[in-house]
């Protein structure tokens, strides 16, 4: 560290920058790897040299099943659900439609919940719509399930012929653009011209709504007008053009606001949750000295639907779709036999792509627009990779079509920002800060040309120059949006979350993420635990020597970590004859 040090304070940009630039360099290639194929794709479709997109023929679309998860807190919400409705029975699509409204925590509003049955209940062409309700609110991956299980309840009831072999995930919040819905099946269900395979998962391409950021001149020079602007630009690199899954790294992520992918693949996700569990460290051991895995497909424990509750549920889906692959024209989950297995895996993916996308599938959304929700979301969304790889726990050590992906994607994360803190944090103590600032100021307009570049590209490729020009007005103040929203609630939730407590997002409650039987990191919470249990060890004798003073579920002597993150108001517990029969947050009561 002290060298590090001296060789900032004592060295000139010109110096830095010449140790930097190589891996800097190859970062920015790798990221920026996928742009041209977008260039040549773009350029096919506008030359129509591309084939254009098929429509399904008449008979030939697939059932799809649709879950829109949401709350239904008041009744404004309940207008946002028939719009959400209204939206997918607008978008045409040429087949069956089922839609289930799911609703988490829905015990709070019974007229409202009364009402949104019976206005859905209403008879529809080749549309139905379904409610289904989960009593006490228990997170988005939860509420998804409730609504799988709803559709397989309207089957058993002789309302449906059959559960549709499609699956999409919506958000309430968001707007179909023309044939998404088309657009994505087509995608999923038809195989690619090359492997003849097809994709597990499809993406669609978020964009915010334009009268959502754009509002005109006067809105444009509000803080408010300047994040939505910022955020729409900012979707146009990082989701349109980024999801186009052809660079040198797989796509390992999709958007909750809209993905399909099969419904057979969701239905084995809480099963596989619980699988996930039953594997541990003596697992990855035995695998590299020979032993398989166990079998997905003989694991008989219970499903954990609260496993997949919490921040990132759609990365979740979209990590599960690249472990599994296709065997018999059926979805097989297992784990690589060995080794050697995973590593053809390995190199299959590099053009196997799971993860499939159509540029011109849109939905559009709304954005925080405040700047507390707009960081609070970034830290959300930042940080839940490490709250999956945590609950992936062994798989990713064996599946590397799935982590040697996420892992270099961790690199080139902190490759690229790690080199930008460098550049903004030293030159202030730098032996030539005119110097140092010089490059600084260099490297920003080298990094406002190349997302003034990737803006065009997304512009183009979107067909809608004319359309999109509002956003080139947010380049000016782009880099420091991604340094602010992007880089600050990265260091701040890894912070947090890894060394201090845990980040406590709100987006399920403490009740679903204790009964996921899945902890965090947090380890200033398992350092303070384990210094609790010693003095209560010490002072009554009571508490035996074991690997739990480290760790983060509830004992006899000590709470959950989740405890009180989102309900605070619960009744404190008190310790009674050595047996904790109540709780407060995170302390131990002696």
């Amino acid at each position: 560290m002290d060298t590090l040090v001296w060789a900032i304070t004592n060295a000139d940009g010109v110096a830095v920058l010449g140790s930097l630039w190589r891996p800097l360099l190859v970062s920015i290639c790798l990221y920026y790897s996928g742009y041209p194929y977008v260039w040549l794709a773009t350029l096919a479709r506008a030359t129509r040299l591309a084939p254009p997109f098929r429509p399904f023929a008449k008979g030939e679309a697939p059932a799809i099943l649709i879950v829109i998860p949401t709350l239904l807190r008041k009744r404004e919400d309940l207008a946002d659900l028939r719009d959400a409705a209204a939206t997918v029975i607008g978008n045409q699509y040429p087949g069956d439609v089922v839609v289930v409204l799911a609703l988490d925590g829905s015990g709070g509003q019974p007229k409202l919940v009364a009402e949104l049955e019976a206005w859905a209940a209403q008879p529809r062409e080749h549309i139905t719509i379904l409610v289904a309700g989960v009593p006490e609110r228990s997170g988005k991956g939860v509420a998804v399930a409730a609504g799988l299980v709803r559709c397989e309840r309207a089957v058993a009831e002789g309302k449906l012929a059959a559960v549709p072999p499609v699956f999409f995930n919506m958000d309430a919040d968001g707007v179909l653009g023309a044939r998404a819905l088309e657009r994505m099946t087509a995608k999923l269900v038809r195989k690619s011209p090359i492997l003849r395979q097809r994709p597990m998962i499809v993406a669609s391409n978020v964009m915010v709504r334009k009268q959502h950021y754009w509002t005109g001149w006067r809105g444009y020079f509000t803080v408010r007008g300047q994040l939505a602007l910022q955020v729409a630009r900012e979707y146009m690199t990082a989701i349109s053009i980024s999801r186009n899954n052809r660079g040198l790294l797989p796509v390992t992520g999709v958007s909750g606001a809209l993905y399909a992918t099969w419904t057979e693949l969701h239905h084995h996700q809480p099963r596989f949750a619980a699988y996930l569990q039953s594997l541990g460290a003596g697992t990855v051991a035995r695998w590299w000295l020979g032993t398989a895995p166990p079998r997905f497909a003989d694991f008989r424990g219970e499903p954990n639907v609260r496993a997949v509750a919490g921040p990132g549920d759609d990365t979740w889906m979209a990590w599960l779709a690249m472990v599994a692959r296709w065997k018999r024209g059926r979805i097989c989950i297992e784990l690589p036999r060995s080794p050697l297995h995973a590593f053809g895996r390995l190199l299959r993916s590099f053009v196997d792509r799971r993860v499939g996308y159509d540029p011109l599938a849109r939905v559009y959304t709304a954005t925080p627009t405040t700047v507390r929700a707009l960081f609070k979301q970034r830290i959300r969304w930042n940080t839940s990779r490490q709250w999956l790889v945590r609950r992936f726990g062994a798989v990713p050590w064996m599946s590397w079509e799935l982590g040697a992906w996420i892992f270099l994607d961790a690199v080139l994360t902190f490759a690229i920002h790690g080199v930008l803190l460098i550049m903004l944090i030293g030159w202030p103590f730098a032996d030539r800060p005119a110097v140092w600032l010089s490059m600084v100021a260099l490297g920003f307009a080298f990094e406002t040309l190349m997302r003034g570049g990737a803006t065009f590209l997304a512009m183009a490729q979107d067909h809608d120059l004319r359309g999109h020009w509002h956003k080139l007005l947010a380049l000016p103040l782009a880099g420091w949006f991604h340094l602010i929203f992007n880089i600050i609630p990265t260091l701040v939730g890894l912070i947090q979350d890894v060394f201090l407590f845990g980040v406590n997002t709100h987006f399920a409650p403490e009740e679903t993420l204790e009964a996921s039987k899945t902890g965090r990191i947090a380890i200033a919470y398992r350092v303070r635990r384990c210094y609790q249990l010693a003095w209560r060890a010490v002072r009554h004798g009571d508490v035996p020597l074991g690997w739990f003073w480290l760790g983060f579920h509830e004992t006899p002597w000590t709470t959950s970590g989740y405890a009180g993150w989102t309900n605070p108001a619960r009744p404190t517990r008190k310790m009674c004859g050595g047996r904790l029969e109540g709780r407060s947050r995170g302390s131990l009561q002696t």
